[in-house]
């Protein structure tokens, strides 16, 4: 950790504010309103586009100090003009933001990395660092047979003072955007109380919420897998959420396909997480009685195309930069 802790702590929030603003331009894209828009959701986006243009850029470019300025300052452009823009439809859900990420920021300076981080998790965010097209390296070290995305998305972190240590910053955000979007089903669980209606949904985000931060709280120590585990949680409650909707909400399949897109990417053996939409699919269809409603749902909305395209872009970059490629 660097030596000056005010240093760690302006980083952290500036890479924080900067994947927002990344997540901002993905909702203007997707076109979800501002008026719908969740700064979980938000920051999973932003994290789920800095891991795109992570894995695309390494073809071409090493991730230098140059590199990644450029690609925080961009956010933290489009963060500030979108904020400014329209602050008072997200003046709480910044307050939300601040309070969970600086809780956040408080257990993150104490624990031990993983076991894994000297072995392949920190060798191959640096590489990542310092040369491009990283293709057949596998051969150096086996561990650099099984990349991860949080790998890629880490080295957009390597920036000037901090330097490697904001390696970390990457498992600390997705537990915080998922803290958020789980505080967020809780807070819904009091209205439920208020009008006397029981949702098991937002009763599940509650102790989907301890468990996280109960079994999972030792964040530096956080390793590729730890960071999907969270996220499959969220999976599971966005399943449910939208098997139950009366009425077909584009916005939740589009939460279903971006968080099966990152928990594909951080390990490859939860591709087998794909299943879960063919039992949706049957659901849906049986509901509806309606074959061609059904894949159009499924395959030609808008969302789920973009994201498609994304989830596959993402498999292909992966297995192209595994060292398993080459012998």
């Amino acid at each position: 950790m660097p030596d000056n802790i005010y240093l760690f702590f302006l980083f952290y929030f500036t890479i924080l504010f900067s994947i927002i603003g990344y997540g901002f331009f993905f909702n203007h894209v997707i076109g979800i309103s501002h008026n719908s828009i969740n700064f979980g959701y938000t920051g999973l986006f932003g994290l789920f586009l800095g891991l795109i243009i992570s894995y695309l850029s390494n073809f071409f470019l090493a991730h230098d100090y140059i590199f990644n300025s450029i690609f925080i300052i961009v956010g933290l452009f489009l963060f500030s003009y979108t904020l400014l823009k329209k602050f008072s439809f997200y003046k709480k859900e910044f307050l939300i933001l601040l309070i969970v990420f600086f809780c956040l920021f408080i257990s993150s300076l104490v624990f031990k990395t993983h076991d894994d981080f000297a072995y392949y998790h920190f060798p191959y965010t640096y590489y990542l660092t310092q040369q491009d097209l990283a293709l057949g390296v596998g051969q150096f070290n086996y561990g650099f047979r099984t990349p991860s995305s949080i790998f890629y998305l880490s080295s957009l972190f390597y920036l000037p003072f901090i330097e490697y240590y904001a390696f970390q910053f990457a498992a600390i955000y997705i537990l915080g955007f998922s803290n958020i979007i789980l505080l967020k089903n809780f807070y819904y669980l009091f209205a439920d109380i208020k009008f006397k209606k029981i949702d098991f949904i937002n009763y599940l985000s509650l102790f989907a919420f301890i468990f996280i931060n109960i079994l999972f709280y030792r964040i530096s120590e956080h390793g590729t897998d730890r960071s999907a585990q969270i996220l499959i949680f969220l999976l599971v409650i966005e399943i449910l959420y939208f098997a139950n909707l009366n009425k077909f909400s584009s916005s939740n399949l589009l939460y279903v396909y971006t968080l099966l897109a990152i928990i594909i990417s951080l390990k490859s053996f939860y591709f087998l997480y794909l299943l879960f939409l063919f039992p949706l699919f049957i659901y849906f269809f049986e509901k509806n009685k309606n074959l061609y409603l059904t894949i159009k749902v499924f395959i030609f909305n808008r969302s789920t195309i973009v994201l498609s395209s994304l989830i596959f872009f993402v498999l292909a970059t992966y297995f192209f930069n595994t060292g398993c490629l080459i012998y």
